[in-house]
């Protein structure tokens, strides 16, 4: 496929997906009390959605694209040690902020997750069309109900809807950005396996460092088992996805 064809077609792509994303994101305007009522269901299955996604979709994806298990292994635990790195930093310069450290971790991880989504969207398009539109419909799908999920942690860390919804919408630039300069470059396996358990490692350490403690403080008596249950169905959900992708 021609370069510039190639370019077409990912950015295409990878606005539906962007427009997907931000599509899930509208949660946010769930009518207070019910959203109140399920925050922490839904931060719970947030958490195991983030989890499922990094063990069983992008680390075997990571392994697909030609790096080695310790190779994923390694990425996977620099990637978590570079974004704990990262709260570090925003807790050092911003302990006053209005909004809970884990709803900034979230848009910081969403940037990379949105970014790595864009750079196998781009690689899938200059190895073929065909192959280019069904990774991007695979990445929709699993996109929608995670998206949603974050939504509602965003909301749980103090963003009014309106904020959480913009940034959201800034976030997801990184999806046409990482899609463009990716079918600029060209096919790289060893660069998107490498990114792809890169993103693992930092969507581990946003699921079990940022999103599940963050649930803690919301959950009532009759909310106890909560976060294994929601996460439970959470990773389960990407377990579902996972086997339907390979078939």
């Amino acid at each position: 496929m021609p370069p510039t064809h190639a370019l077409t077609g990912a950015f295409i792509a990878s606005l539906a997906v962007a427009a997907a994303a931000l599509a899930a994101r509208l949660v946010v305007w769930m009518p207070a009390a019910l959203l109140r009522r399920w925050l922490p269901w839904l931060q719970a299955g947030a958490a195991g959605l983030l989890l499922g996604d990094a063990l069983l979709h992008m680390l075997p994806e990571a392994v697909e694209h030609g790096i080695t298990v310790g190779e994923a292994g390694e990425c996977l635990a620099l990637g978590t040690l570079a974004l704990l790195g990262v709260e570090c930093a925003i807790r050092a310069i911003d302990a006053a902020a209005s909004t809970a450290a884990f709803a900034r971790m979230n848009i910081v991880g969403d940037v990379l997750h949105h970014l790595v989504d864009g750079i196998v969207i781009g690689a899938s398009f200059v190895i073929s069309q065909p192959l280019g539109i069904a990774v991007a419909v695979a990445i929709m799908a699993h996109e929608l109900p995670r998206e949603a999920g974050n939504a509602s942690v965003l909301v749980a860390g103090g963003y009014a809807p309106t904020r959480a919804f913009g940034l959201s919408l800034a976030t997801t630039v990184a999806i046409p950005l990482g899609a463009l300069g990716m079918a600029a470059i060209g096919h790289a396996p060893l660069f998107i396996g490498t990114s792809l358990a890169l993103a693992a490692g930092t969507t581990v350490y946003l699921a079990l460092g940022d999103v599940l403690p963050g649930l803690w403080q919301r959950l009532g008596p009759g909310d106890r088992f909560t976060p294994v249950l929601g996460m439970g169905v959470g990773v389960f959900f990407m377990w579902l996805a996972a086997l339907a992708e390979h078939g």
